[in-house]
């Protein structure tokens, strides 16, 4: 049973550290497309490019902290106490709080861009 639980706590723990470098890839990705729009347009940056931006770090966003609450998850199973239970219901609630209006927010922008 215990190599069983290493598995799934390594497999949680490869999983977080993935989210963490979507959002280090996104980050920088975009940072870099910031400062070289702002660059480009250094006296007027066009308020459209700022959106596709910062539409793009939301995507970025969104599939991160989906990686993050599966491995949640993963790591709620491995070590079923109460307060892990709940601390993973926490999590779940914000990152999903913050997943739905991220979502609207980049739906918007994208809506935006076709009008």
């Amino acid at each position: 049973m215990d190599y069983i639980q290493n598995i799934f706590t390594t497999v949680a723990e490869i999983i977080d550290i993935i989210g963490v470098i979507i959002l280090l890839f996104g980050f920088s990705k975009l940072l870099i497309k910031y400062l070289i729009t702002e660059i480009k347009n250094i006296k007027n940056t066009p308020i459209r490019l700022l959106q596709s931006i910062r539409c793009e770090i939301g995507i970025y966003l969104l599939l991160a902290l989906d990686f993050l609450i599966a491995s949640d998850i993963i790591h709620t199973v491995t070590e079923l106490s109460q307060e892990q239970l709940i601390e993973l219901s926490v999590m779940i609630v914000l990152r999903t709080a913050i997943g739905y209006f991220l979502g609207k927010e980049v739906e918007e922008i994208e809506k935006s861009k076709t009008d």
